[in-house]
């Protein structure tokens, strides 16, 4: 089964499949009332379900259920959707296969927008339901001033040193990943892409990032300002630091790596990773500083609440609270008891011990 990990892509795929996606994606005038499904879906979003379909094909070629007689949505049966999933549970965390299952659901509806995919959409939305976390995410979160305190040390030290190898350049970037993010949780995608004077400007008084619909996710402007802190030592990183690296001066990509070219997603999630793994114990990919960003605003200011869905650039709020607020028990625990405790000695101070017994029986 582990060759059902493989995506295929799609020049590989049958040509019915192709051309199916191919009339599916390719884009068009808005008012073009044959306009596919996935015509605007945005470039991460297509690449996504790209890569879902070519694992559901690969998984009917290597299971034998594969017919190129058939049509792409005449495979998408009851049957091998139900094998489907019981393949992808063997594999995947449950969050995945719900996913996956997602993403077939939305070709399916693409290539045959008029066809009843009802049944289809009721596992998804089983799937959803008994999603759930493989990770206790809340073991690996660490106090926003903790990691702060930590970076802002970190890049000092390396700042003041001698040291200007690669390996110290590679160092206090990575840090400087952890400083931005824990000040700034945007997504990964925006941190990788941030070119110098096309996403970072200067604004006199401190750097601001700004992206445009078509770099976010939500496909709407997004101008995020660094705190002032941050500039010096993004300041370093541009004239100092980053220089070392280059093996032409003409890339502006704002991150480097050790072989002189622009960094990728995957290479600043591993070094973030790598980096809160070495220095906390736990490592803290990138997502999950968003996590305690909100999780931190709901701890230490719950009357600030409404700052989270714009603070990590969600439209809806109840993306938010879905997806970040880690509120289990043994936190609300904790909490209770310490409202109770003071509550307690408050009353204790003011009316002495109302069950102290007075006289003998």
């Amino acid at each position: 089964m582990e060759s059902m990990r493989r995506c295929l892509h799609v020049h590989q795929w049958p040509e019915a499949d192709q051309a199916a996606w191919e009339a599916a994606t390719s884009p068009g005038n808005v008012l073009d009332e044959h306009l596919g499904r996935g015509a605007l879906w945005r470039a991460p979003t297509r690449e996504k379900i790209r890569k879902s379909y070519g694992r559901w094909l690969s998984f009917l070629i290597i299971e034998n259920r594969m017919r190129h007689e058939d049509l792409p949505t005449t495979r998408i049966s009851r049957d091998n959707v139900a094998a489907y999933v019981t393949a992808l549970e063997q594999q995947v965390a449950p969050w995945t296969v719900w996913s996956y299952t997602l993403s077939l659901f939305i070709v399916a509806k693409a290539f045959e927008p008029d066809g009843d995919w009802d049944w289809l959409y009721k596992i998804v939305a089983k799937l959803k339901v008994r999603r759930k976390a493989t990770r206790d995410k809340t073991s690996r979160m660490r106090p926003p001033h903790e990691i702060v305190n930590w970076a802002y040390h970190r890049l000092d030290a390396l700042h003041g040193g001698e040291d200007r190898d690669k390996t110290a350049v590679l160092q206090y970037r990575d840090t400087l990943f952890i400083a931005i993010l824990i000040n700034c949780p945007l997504r990964l995608r925006n941190l990788a892409m941030i070119r110098l004077g096309v996403h970072l400007h200067w604004t006199g008084e401190a750097y601001r990032l700004d992206f445009d619909p078509s770099e976010v996710k939500t496909d709407r402007y997004l101008s995020l300002h660094l705190p002032a802190v941050l500039t010096p030592y993004i300041n370093n990183w541009i004239e100092e630091w980053r220089p070392i690296l280059l093996n032409d001066l003409n890339i502006d990509a704002l991150w480097i790596g050790v072989r002189g070219d622009p960094m990728h997603e995957a290479g600043i999630y591993w070094r973030v990773r790598r980096a809160t793994e070495a220095t906390f114990g736990v490592p803290i990919n990138p997502h999950l500083f968003r996590d305690i960003a909100v999780t931190s605003v709901v701890d230490l200011t719950p009357e600030n609440i409404g700052i989270a869905a714009p603070l990590l650039g969600h439209i809806n709020p109840k993306t938010t609270e879905e997806h970040y607020i880690q509120a289990n028990q043994a936190i609300a625990g904790e909490r209770y008891r310490s409202s109770v405790s003071a509550l307690r000695d408050r009353l204790s101070a003011e009316y002495g011990d109302p069950f102290q017994l007075k006289g003998g029986i």
